[in-house]
């Protein structure tokens, strides 16, 4: 409860903060509709011509697509702005401020900012798989919501421990600024279901870079596709990444050397 309480602090104090960039919004959410546009459209022409694409109809891939925006619009409001102000602290040696703080560092370092202009893609995500989910035969019972709001929990949990994994490299290589982009093109390219990539993709994508568990999973699961066994895969796959963040980034930290030391 006390780090449930941190966090309802911390969203209150970054509103107040950023409350006077609220134009951030707007714009995210206008270069997000046209980005989806185009996406859109370009699967519309692919499907103008086939009937499925690697065994996903077009309403799936949409729901993929949903899945996507969605995921990106959580990313871009908890996950990404913490992952950086880590590698600015850690190459600045300010990350002293953190550490010697009460309370669990990783868990001061992953949550202590939150950017609410970032959400602009969850409100887009949410609408696009309200209306790509009414597209599908079957209707979404108990079973798909419960199925999908677990995969989705684990997605995150799942991407956030690959993203810190990353980030604890600073502590020994400080200029690597662009470590981020490794996630993100991997992150863009989830929003084409992973059976259309070469199997060396889609064991990359699954196993090394796991988005197949961040993108994909949920989608299956929103769409009936998939079975209880692959839930309690994801839920172990981020459980084992969340024990192996927390291990390496305490590991990472004995070699963290500050402003103090």
């Amino acid at each position: 409860m006390r780090y449930l309480y941190l966090i309802l602090v911390f969203i209150r104090t970054s509103i107040q903060t950023e409350v006077e960039y609220r134009a951030d919004f707007y714009t995210r959410a206008l270069a997000s509709l046209m980005e989806l546009g185009t996406t859109v459209g370009a699967l519309w022409v692919v499907f103008s011509h086939t009937q499925s694409l690697a065994g996903w109809s077009f309403a799936q891939v949409l729901v993929l697509l949903s899945i996507y925006y969605l995921m990106d619009g959580l990313i871009q409001t908890f996950i990404a702005p913490n992952m950086r102000q880590v590698m600015d602290q850690v190459r600045q040696g300010t990350l002293d401020f953190v550490l010697v703080k009460p309370e669990n560092s990783q868990f001061l370092a992953s949550f202590r900012t939150v950017n609410i202009w970032g959400a602009a893609n969850v409100p887009v995500g949410l609408v696009l798989a309200f209306l790509s989910v009414r597209k599908l035969a079957g209707a979404v019972g108990f079973w798909e919501a419960g199925a999908f709001a677990v995969t989705l929990f684990s997605g995150l949990v799942i991407i956030y421990a690959f993203w810190l994994m990353l980030v604890t490299l600073t502590f020994w290589f400080i200029k690597i600024d662009n470590i981020d982009q490794i996630v993100w093109q991997a992150f863009s390219a989830g929003r084409y279901p992973v059976d259309i990539y070469p199997l060396w993709l889609r064991r990359t994508l699954t196993y090394a870079i796991p988005i197949a568990f961040i993108l994909t999973v949920p989608a299956r699961a929103l769409t009936g596709q998939l079975a209880g066994q692959s839930v309690l895969i994801s839920l172990l796959m981020a459980a084992v990444m969340l024990v192996l963040c927390s291990a390496f980034w305490r590991f990472g930290l004995k070699y963290y050397t500050g402003a103090s030391s």
